[in-house]
Formats: C-alpha cells, structure tokens, sequence
C-alpha cells in the first residue's frame, strides 16, 4: 500500500500540472461533496464539480463508479488532493443542448419544470427538450402586471409554457401567459362600448 500510495501521489501531482484527466473510485459522500480514491490516494471533489446543479444532485447513486477527473489541487506531498468533473460536464451539457436547439421551434408549446425563481421570473427545465432551460419573464407568466412571480409559479411545479424566442447565443425565451385565456379579450365582449351595466 505504501508504495501503490507514493506512486498515486506522483501521479496525482504529474496529472495536476499537464491538466489531462485521470479514473477515479468514488468511495463516498461527505459534506460539501464526494470522497474519490485514485489507485489509493485520497481527493476531494466539492459538489459543484460533480454536478452542474448541485442541490438536487444525488451523489449517493455514484458510490462506487469509476469516473475521469481533472485534478484542481495537489501540493508536493499530494496530502490535499481537489478534483472536478465540471469541465467534462459543461462539455456535455453544451453538446447535449447544441442537439436539442435544433429540435426547437418558435412557437412550440412544451411541458416543462420550474427549476428556479428570480425577482424578474422563473426558470423552466424543459423536459421536452432533455431539461434544457428557458426563462419566463414576469411579464410573461401572468395576465395580471400587477402579479408576484411567487405567487404564481414554485420550484419544482410543472407548468406548460410557450417558446417565445430564441436568440442567437441560444437562450430560451418561454412565455406561460400566451397559454392561459386573456381576461380582456372576455371583457371586451362582455362590455361593449354603449351598454349599460350596473357597477
């Protein structure tokens, strides 16, 4: 073991540097992240470098896979050792949505996840679209300009939404309130100008 060890470190410390990637076992999950064993030697690797979205990661499910990591950390003992996943994730997640952009359209109406909330709107994984993510604006979730963005959507709600636009660097522009019924295209036939009404 001592020897496999010093070799680990030698390894650890010469990938460190040229910045190729090396296997790794993931042997458990501790706080802020995953354990990984490399022929031995133990690294960290923090949370947001196993998984792009890190608060609804189950790293529970990657006990015991072998997996490629890019070594962030190393000092000459190789006593702290940090590695990452989230370039090849990024890299992934890039392909994965150059693919989808192409089955996009303007106008498709898609089924999605609301996955986070702003002050300005909500953010839509599409499940349509292999959980590419599209914004509602607030001016576009509801009808009502007067509406509370948390008031009318939360996370983890499905939601069906309409692709508004999408522009040139691919983001997703969505829109709720081009599904729902226009309460003014109601008023203007309930009240026409000339009838009287009491009010």
């Amino acid at each position: 073991k001592p020897l496999r060890e010093e070799a680990a470190k030698a390894l650890a410390l010469e990938v460190s540097q040229s910045g190729t990637l090396i296997k790794g076992l993931v042997t458990g999950v501790i706080k802020g992240g995953v354990e990984v064993s490399i022929q031995g030697l133990r690294a960290f690797a923090p949370a947001s470098g196993m998984d792009l979205h890190p608060q609804n990661a189950n790293f529970a499910s990657l006990l015991g896979q072998v997996m490629d990591f890019k070594v962030t950390q190393c000092d000459e003992k190789a006593r702290d050792v940090v590695v990452t996943r989230r370039p090849m994730l990024e890299a992934e997640a890039h392909e994965r949505r150059k693919m989808a952009l192409q089955h996009l359209a303007e106008g498709q109406v898609l089924k999605g996840t609301v996955r986070t909330i702003v002050e300005w709107g909500a953010f839509i994984a599409l499940a349509d679209a292999g959980g590419l993510e599209g914004l509602v604006h607030i001016s576009e979730a509801s009808h009502d300009p007067k509406a509370k963005i948390g008031d009318l959507l939360s996370p983890g709600q499905e939601v069906e939404v309409k692709i508004t636009k999408i522009d040139d660097r691919g983001k997703i522009w969505l829109s709720r309130r081009a599904l729902l019924e226009d309460p003014w295209a109601e008023a203007r036939g309930k009240y026409q100008v000339g009838k009287i009404l009491k009010a």
